[in-house]
C-alpha cells in the first residue's frame, strides 16, 4: 500500500496563506441587546446569516447565533416574543485580526468550539467569519487565485 500524497492544491496552500478578511461577512450586522429574540431571528432570516452581533449603546456586548436560539429558546421553552437577546446571547466575543490566515482561524475556531468569529482591524470589529465561510474556502480550491 502506498502512502497517501496530498493533492497539489493542499501543498500549495502552505505557501499561499489567505487572509480571513477576504472571507468574512462584512459589514457587521448587529441588533440592540433589548430587542426580542423573535426580532433577532427575523433579521437573521432576512439577511440570510447565522449570527448577529449584539450592541448595547454603541458597544458590542455579545453575539446571538442560531444555536443560541434553538438551545435556549426551544430547549428551555422561552417565549421568543418577550425574551430579550441579552438573555440568550454569548457574552464572550472571540476575535482575530483580519490579516490572520484562514487556516489559523479554522484551528482557533475548532479549539474554541465556536461557529462564528469576530474579525477585527486595528482593534475594531469589521466582520464575522463563520463556519460557512470556512466551508467556502476549503471546498473551492480551484477557484482561488494563487
Amino acid at each position: 500500500m502506498t502512502k497517501h500524497m496530498p493533492h497539489h492544491f493542499s501543498r500549495e496552500r502552505e505557501t499561499h496563506l489567505e487572509e480571513i478578511g477576504d472571507y468574512m461577512t462584512s459589514p457587521v450586522i448587529a441588533i440592540d441587546s433589548e430587542s426580542s429574540v423573535k426580532q433577532a431571528a427575523q433579521l437573521m432570516h432576512s439577511k440570510q446569516i447565522g449570527s448577529l452581533l449584539v450592541k448595547k449603546n454603541a458597544e458590542f456586548v455579545g453575539m446571538v447565533a442560531e444555536s443560541n436560539l434553538s438551545h435556549r429558546i426551544v430547549g428551555e421553552g422561552l417565549d421568543p416574543e418577550t425574551t430579550k437577546v441579552s438573555k440568550v446571547m454569548t457574552h464572550d466575543l472571540l476575535m482575530m485580526e483580519r490579516s490572520k490566515n484562514v487556516e489559523e482561524a479554522n484551528i482557533f475556531m475548532a479549539r474554541n468550539k465556536i461557529r462564528h468569529l469576530c474579525v477585527t482591524e486595528n482593534g475594531k470589529i469589521v466582520g464575522v467569519l463563520s463556519v460557512k465561510d470556512l466551508v467556502s474556502f476549503y471546498a473551492h480550491p480551484r477557484l482561488r487565485t494563487w
